[in-house]
C-alpha cells in the first residue's frame, strides 16, 4: 500500500508506484501482475470543466472513500458526501481559470496525459470517477518502444443536449449520467503487443450552458493493471479481455459488467484475483523473437514433463514434487501472516497510519484485535468531509448525515488536528458540540462554502480551537462584524482566507495586527474592503510568503515600495498592471523576490524585455500566464530554458500556437504545459 499520499503543504512526500505486485507461474517463468496510480500528468486543455478538476488530484491514489461505501457504519450516508483521513491537498488547483470558461464557446480536443511509474502490458485501466460520471470517452496508450499512440479503449456515443429547451436537455444528461461515483474498468481492445507506461484519456466535449449545475466529470485517481511479460489466453480464438468478461459472469452474470468489468465496487478486481490464481490452467507467457513475432515460452518444467512421457516414466515423482512445493509455500505463506499478527499494536498503528478510510474500517472484519485497533484516535489526525449538495430537498437530508458523521467520529478524533468541512451542511450547535470533544488540538480548519458557519460557530472556535495556524471561512456570508471581532483571539493564525466575506477593513486590520505571524492570507476583497489599499494590510504581515492582487489593479509607485519589502515571497499574483507593465516596475519586484516559485500574471502584454525578466527566477516552479498577449511567442521557451526548477506552465487564452506548444513538450518533459483556448 502507498504511504502517504501528500505532505502537509503540499509537496510530494511519497511517489505511488505499487498498490500490489504479484507473482505467478512456473519456477523459471514468472509474470508478474502489478497495480499502480499515475506518477505525473500533461494536460491540454482547451474549455472541458472536466479535466480542469480532474488534472489536480489525479496523481496518485484516491483521495476520497464512497465508491458505493461497502463498510456497514457508513452506508447510511448518501453518495453526496465523501470522507476520507489523508493528509490535506494544498492545489495550485487549475480552477482559478473557472470564471475564464463562458458557456457555448467552441470546445476542441480535450485530453490529459498520464504517466505510470513501470511500464507494462496492460490488461486493465480502472478509472475512479467521484461524480457525474460519463465524461470520459477513449483511452489510448503509448508504446513504450516508439511512443506512438493506440486506442485501448472508446466509445462512439455522443452526448446530445438540445441547447433549445435547457431543461429537457438537463433531464435527459440527468437520466445518461448519474449522480452517484463509480470505478469504471471499460473493457480493453487486445491484442495489444507493447509495453506502456504513458495513457491518454480523452473527455466528452460537453456544452456548459445549466448554470451552477456542474456538468463536469472529476476523476479521482486512475489504475493501471498490468503484467511484466506478454500473457495470452490458451485458447488462442478468445482475447484476454473476452477471459476476463467470462471470469467476470461467474461472479457476476449481469449484462451492465460487460461494459464496466468493475461496476460492483466492493468486489472490484475479482477477476483478475482468480486469474492470478488458475494462471496456468488459463493462460500462457510469450517470448519475444528477433524477428517481431511473438511464441509460447516453455519452462525447464514442461520440457522436462514432455520427456519423462516421452520416456514413459511414471509422473507420479513430479505429483509428488509439485505438492511438497504446494505446501512448502503455503508454510512459508502461513509463517508470515503469523509474524504479521505477532506485531506489536504501535508497528500496527504505523502499517495502519497509510491505509485510506475505506480499508481502514474494512479492517474491522479481520478479528476484535483489528476491530480495537481501527478505532485508536492517533488513526484520525485529519478528518475531510466534502458535501456535493446541500440545497433544496436534499438540505435536510444532508444536516441530519453530518450530526450521524459527528456522532460517529468524536470518540475517534481525540487527536484531530485537520478538519475539512468544505461545502458541508449541519446544524451549528452539532459542530460546535463536536469542536468542545475533538476540536482543542486543531491546527487547521476549512469552512468554505459552508452555509452553516455563524457567529455563535466563530465564538466556539475562538474559545475552543487556541492552536489554529489556518482558517478558512471563504463565501461564508453568516458572519458579521461581531462574528469577526471573535478571530481577534486567536494570536497563531498563519493562514486566512477570507475571500467574498461581509468583513470590513477595520476588523480586518485588528485581526492581522494579533496574527503578525500570517504566511498568506487571500486578498481578493469583497465590497466592504474594496477600495482599501492592499498595502496596508501587507505592512502588518512582514513574513508573507504568498500575495493575491488580483483585484488591486492601481498599485501606486509607494505600494510598489512595500511589496518589495516582503522578502520571503514564494508565490505572487500581480494584478493587471496598465498595459504593458513598466519594466522598472516588475524589475523592481522579481529582483526583490529571490525565493519565489509560483508567478501569476493577468491580461498584460509581456515583451521580450519583461521575458527576460522572469528567467531570473530561477527557483520558480509555477508561471501562469491568463490573458496574456505574447509580443513573441516563439521566445517564451528561454522560461522553460533558463528556469531549471519549472515543473508547470500555464497558458491560459493566450495568443500561443498548438504546434509550438506541442513541440516544447517533446524539448521539455520535465515540465507539464497546460493550454486553454
Amino acid at each position: 500500500m502507498a504511504s502517504n499520499y501528500q505532505s502537509l503543504f503540499g509537496e510530494s512526500c511519497g511517489r505511488y508506484p505499487y498498490i500490489g505486485r504479484k507473482s505467478v507461474g512456473e519456477e523459471d517463468i514468472r509474470v508478474d501482475f502489478i497495480y499502480q496510480f499515475v506518477k505525473k500528468r500533461h494536460v491540454k486543455i482547451h474549455s472541458n470543466l472536466s479535466v480542469f478538476h480532474t488534472a489536480p488530484d489525479i496523481i496518485g491514489p484516491p483521495k476520497f472513500s464512497n465508491y458505493e461505501e461497502p463498510f456497514q457504519k457508513l452506508n447510511r450516508w448518501n453518495n453526496d458526501i465523501e470522507i476520507s483521513i489523508t493528509p490535506w491537498q494544498y492545489e495550485e488547483s487549475m480552477t482559478e481559470y473557472h470564471s475564464i470558461l463562458s458557456p457555448g464557446r467552441p470546445i476542441g480536443n480535450n485530453y490529459i496525459d498520464i504517466e505510470f511509474h513501470e511500464a507494462v502490458y496492460p490488461i486493465r485501466v480502472s478509472i475512479y470517477e467521484m461524480y457525474n460520471h460519463g465524461d470520459v470517452i477513449q483511452i489510448s496508450a503509448q508504446d513504450d518502444s516508439n511512443n506512438e499512440w493506440f486506442k485501448l479503449w472508446g466509445t462512439d456515443y455522443k452526448s446530445e443536449i438540445d441547447s433549445n429547451n435547457e431543461w429537457s436537455g438537463l433531464k435527459l444528461w440527468r437520466r445518461i449520467v448519474p449522480l452517484k461515483s463509480r470505478l469504471f474498468s471499460p473493457p480493453l481492445s487486445h491484442p495489444r503487443d507493447f509495453k506502456t507506461k504513458m495513457l491518454r484519456l480523452f473527455f466528452k466535449d460537453r456544452n456548459t450552458r445549466f448554470f451552477e449545475i456542474p456538468l463536469y466529470t472529476k476523476l479521482n485517481a486512475v489504475m493501471l493493471i498490468g503484467t511484466s511479460e506478454l500473457v495470452r489466453p490458451r485458447n488462442y480464438e478468445k482475447s484476454l479481455t473476452n477471459l476476463l468478461k467470462d471470469i467476470n459472469c461467474m461472479y457476476f452474470p449481469r449484462h451492465e459488467y460487460i461494459h464496466n468489468l468493475t461496476a460492483d465496487f466492493k468486489n472490484a478486481h475479482l477477476d483478475i484475483d482468480y486469474l492470478q490464481r488458475h494462471f496456468s490452467e488459463y493462460c500462457i507467457i510469450m517470448e519475444y523473437c528477433r524477428d517481431g513475432s511473438y511464441i509460447r515460452r516453455v519452462s525447464k518444467e514442461s520440457i522436462l514433463r514432455e520427456n519423462l512421457m516421452h520416456k514413459n516414466v511414471s509422473l507420479e515423482v513430479i505429483r509428488h514434487l509439485n505438492c511438497a512445493k504446494r505446501i512448502k509455500l503455503s508454510s512459508d505463506e502461513s509463517k508470515e501472516l503469523s509474524h504479521i499478527s505477532e506485531l506489536p499494536d504501535e508497528i500496527l498503528l504505523i502499517i495502519l497510519k497509510n491505509l485510506d478510510l475505506k480499508t481502514l474500517l474494512c479492517l474491522n472484519y479481520v478479528n476484535r484485535r483489528f476491530n480495537d485497533l481501527i478505532r485508536d484516535p492517533r488513526l484520525y489526525a485529519r478528518l475531510n468531509i466534502h458535501t456535493r449538495r446541500s440545497s433544496g430537498e436534499h438540505f435536510d437530508m444532508a444536516r441530519r448525515n453530518m450530526s450521524n458523521i459527528f456522532c460517529y467520529f468524536t470518540s475517534r478524533c481525540k487527536y484531530l488536528q485537520q478538519l475539512d468541512l468544505t461545502r458541508s451542511t449541519f446544524s451549528v450547535e452539532d459542530f460546535n458540540n463536536f469542536l468542545n470533544n475533538c476540536g482543542r488540538r486543531l491546527t487547521h480548519l476549512r469552512l468554505g462554502r459552508c452555509r452553516s458557519i455563524n457567529n455563535l460557530a466563530l465564538l466556539e472556535i475562538s474559545e475552543i480551537c487556541v492552536n489554529l495556524k489556518e482558517l478558512n471561512l471563504d463565501y461564508c456570508f453568516g458572519i458579521d462584524d461581531e462574528g469577526f471581532s471573535y478571530l481577534e483571539k486567536l494570536s497563531g493564525l498563519e493562514y486566512l482566507n477570507l475571500r467574498d466575506t461581509h468583513i470590513k477593513d477595520e476588523c480586518l486590520y485588528n485581526i492581522l495586527q494579533k496574527n503578525q505571524r500570517m504566511r498568506e492570507f487571500n486578498f481578493e476583497p469583497g465590497i466592504c474592503i474594496r477600495n482599501t489599499a492592499a498595502t496596508q494590510f501587507i505592512k502588518l504581515c512582514p513574513n508573507l510568503e504568498v500575495i493575491r492582487l488580483h483585484e488591486y489593479n492601481n498599485l501606486t509607485s509607494q505600494d510598489i515600495n512595500v511589496l518589495t519589502d516582503c522578502k520571503n515571497l514564494r508565490k505572487v499574483y500581480l494584478p493587471e498592471f496598465q498595459l504593458p507593465i513598466a519594466d522598472d516596475c516588475l524589475h523592481r519586484l522579481l529582483s526583490s523576490w529571490q525565493r519565489l516559485e509560483l508567478v501569476a500574471l493577468s491580461c498584460i502584454v509581456l515583451t521580450d524585455h519583461n521575458l527576460k525578466l522572469l528567467t531570473q527566477c530561477k527557483n520558480l516552479k509555477q508561471l501562469q500566464l491568463c490573458w496574456v498577449k505574447l509580443v513573441a511567442p516563439d521566445k517564451c521557451f528561454t522560461i522553460l530554458e533558463q528556469c531549471p526548477k519549472l515543473q508547470e506552465f500555464h497558458l491560459i487564452c493566450c495568443n500561443i500556437d498548438d504546434c509550438l506548444v506541442n513541440e516544447w513538450k517533446e524539448r521539455y518533459p520535465h515540465v507539464s504545459i497546460y493550454t486553454l483556448e
